[in-house]
């Protein structure tokens, strides 16, 4: 019996001794990770992104793009980043610092390095260019590696005379983006060089973007009522001459804070052809006292489903006409909204401001056919106006893009 005891007592505390050897070697493996995941991340390269120099409007232009450096380094998430551009601005109004294109790699390099305990700096100056019209600017992009030896290392570098704002983001910032990540340049922006020829020539495709022109109260190319309940122009939407420029008509939204805190107010254009997979530009000029502004570019395709009339609905509602329908002889042919392009407008408040997006209409279930814009603001009450509403194709579809079959009625469902 003694024996029996004595052998279980030594087989336990062999298993002890077992259990243990596996523990400790458990925490030294876990040691070991979290030990090399701390050194990886704290291996990460960190940038930082400060605010152009913008003399020509205070800096409000040098923000935006600030912003929109951050914006686009914090989705790609291969960088460590301050937790926002105000941390940025606020060591930059502590320190009463801006960089600028003339200041030196040696004050660059003391900030980053000593004050950020960072090695990338972006920076640079984006200015209205002399006697230009329109939104045509000086610009200049600096990208260093502030941390390299022996001496700093020029990552990007770029001084150019744009010919359109929407090329600061759509061109040199995806340049700048493309030798960061040392990535090769786009394949389908390589493909089409004529961008902004084609911007410059194409027609637009809104009809009446201008507003210049219209009947009965209602602008050509728009419809006759607006916001959520479909009223008249006149109310919330006016078509108006504008304050101080009598040659000029434009788009008014008047409303309260109960409209603007709720449904906000909406107008829709007509619809306009599009072909899906092509690359569009959106503009606009537009102004706000104190409302926030969106755009939506809402885009279609054509469906044949079951369709139940509304007790309240207008008779004319169904079968209200539109380019190309009378090629679908069902009445219950419907046009099903399926993408859309969201254009955040921001801007200083009582100012023109001129807004550019490219964007390129796709769905993996339909097709694309029609396009419409519907205008849109809220938060608050006040006055937004819009002028000068464009959108026009700036690269065609990549002959490549070969679509599966969809529904459509064009593909007898698939």
């Amino acid at each position: 019996m003694d024996s029996s005891i004595c052998n279980f007592q030594f087989a336990f505390s062999n298993l002890q001794s077992s259990v243990l050897k596996l523990v400790i070697s458990a925490i030294i493996l876990f040691c070991a990770c979290h030990s090399s995941s701390a050194v990886a991340e704290d291996s990460q390269t960190v940038i930082i992104p400060f605010d152009f120099e913008a003399k020509f409007d205070d800096g409000h232009y040098g923000r935006l793009i600030g912003d929109m450096l951050w914006q686009k380094l914090d989705r790609q998430g291969d960088f460590i980043l301050p937790e926002s551009m105000h941390d940025v601005r606020d060591y930059c109004r502590n320190h009463h610092f801006q960089p600028s294109p003339n200041t030196s790699l040696e004050t660059m390099k003391k900030v980053v390095q000593d004050d950020f305990g960072a090695q990338i700096a972006i920076w640079g100056s984006v200015e209205r260019a002399p006697k230009a019209e329109g939104d045509i600017y000086d610009l200049v992009i600096k990208c260093v590696d502030l941390s390299a030896q022996p001496e700093p290392k020029v990552i990007f570098e770029s001084k150019n005379h744009t010919n359109s704002v929407s090329e600061i983001q759509h061109l040199y910032v995806k340049k700048l983006l493309n030798a960061l990540n040392n990535r090769q340049p786009d394949v389908f922006a390589q493909a089409d060089p004529n961008t902004e020829a084609n911007w410059k020539n194409n027609p637009n495709l809104i009809v009446g973007g201008d507003f210049q022109s219209g009947l009965n109260g209602v602008p050509k190319g728009w419809e006759p009522v607006a916001g959520q309940k479909r009223e008249p122009l006149g109310k919330l939407v006016q078509w108006v001459t504008e304050e101080g420029n009598a040659n000029n008509k434009i788009i008014s939204f008047t409303f309260d804070a109960v409209v603007g805190n709720n449904e906000g107010v909406m107008y829709y254009s007509d619809y306009f052809p599009i072909q899906e997979g092509a690359t569009y530009r959106f503009q606009c000029r537009w102004k706000s006292n104190g409302p926030k502004v969106k755009v939506f570019i809402k885009c279609y395709d054509v469906i044949n489903e079951q369709y139940e009339k509304h007790e309240n609905e207008p008779t004319d509602q169904k079968t209200l006409p539109w380019p190309g329908k009378e090629k679908y002889s069902s009445e219950t042919t419907q046009r099903r909204e399926v993408y859309r392009s969201q254009q955040n407008l921001k801007g200083p408040t009582n100012t023109r401001n001129i807004h550019n997006d490219d964007f390129t209409p796709k769905h993996t279930k339909f097709s694309l056919k029609w396009g419409r814009i519907m205008l849109y603001a809220y938060h608050g009450g006040g006055e937004v106006q819009f002028d000068n509403i464009v959108v026009k194709q700036i690269a065609p579809p990549p002959k490549e893009l070969n679509k599966e079959p969809r529904h459509s009625l064009e593909t007898n469902g698939w």
